[in-house]
């Protein structure tokens, strides 16, 4: 994962600079974007503590409705209301949903929805509207399941339908939850990189 360090620090530096000259940091966000989706693709030592699925993901929920440019409802997400340990990255699970998210926006969806919840003994994730256009989200779902020891199923045709499952991760210890507050002061955070081009608020 080193070089991929590098490349951040590397792209980092340039948007810096041409900040501080008073320039927009240029391709900075798109670049960003694939060179996460190409590090969080890649396989990688299981996580030592557990993630929060509901919680991780009503942070990512929170944050992205603040940053879009569109109507109250057009993201409908519904969670269990407790804890879903899944033994997962909260980066990957988070980039997965931008990704699909991203991919419904520019298909133009008129609304989306995400469901997390137990189901069976395992942790359910349903995602429907949209498209995947460039195939990040789907890529992304399916690297998610197999970290997680689970499976993922996609609509065959039309609108763009996911649903993981995936083994609850009880008995480990769950890791601090993500924070939407701290993913909207983060100008490189995973909703900014992810919704690029579509936030309502100046682009970074």
């Amino acid at each position: 994962m080193s070089n991929f360090s590098a490349l951040r620090q590397a792209l980092a530096g340039q948007a810096a600079r041409r900040t501080a000259r008073g320039l927009p940091p240029g391709a900075v966000l798109p670049r960003l974007r694939l060179l996460t989706t190409a590090e969080l693709l890649c396989p990688a030592a299981p996580p030592v503590c557990a993630a929060d699925a509901c919680a991780e993901l009503e942070a990512v929920c929170s944050a992205a409705r603040c940053m879009l440019r569109r109507r109250d409802g057009w993201l409908r997400f519904a969670c269990a209301g407790k804890a879903l340990p899944v033994l997962v990255r909260p980066a990957l699970l988070q980039a997965a949903v931008l990704a699909w998210m991203r991919g419904a926006l520019m298909a133009g969806a008129d609304e989306v929805s995400l469901v997390c919840a137990e189901q069976g003994g395992a942790v359910r994730v349903s995602l429907c509207g949209g498209a995947d256009p460039h195939g990040d989200a789907a890529a992304l779902l399916e690297r998610l399941a197999r970290e997680a020891g689970g499976t993922a199923l996609f609509l065959a045709r039309g609108a763009f339908g996911a649903a993981l499952r995936l083994p609850r991760a009880d008995g480990l210890p769950l890791r601090e939850p993500s924070r939407a507050e701290d993913m909207l002061a983060d100008r490189y955070a995973l909703p900014r990189l992810y919704l690029d081009g579509f936030c309502a608020e100046p682009e970074l």
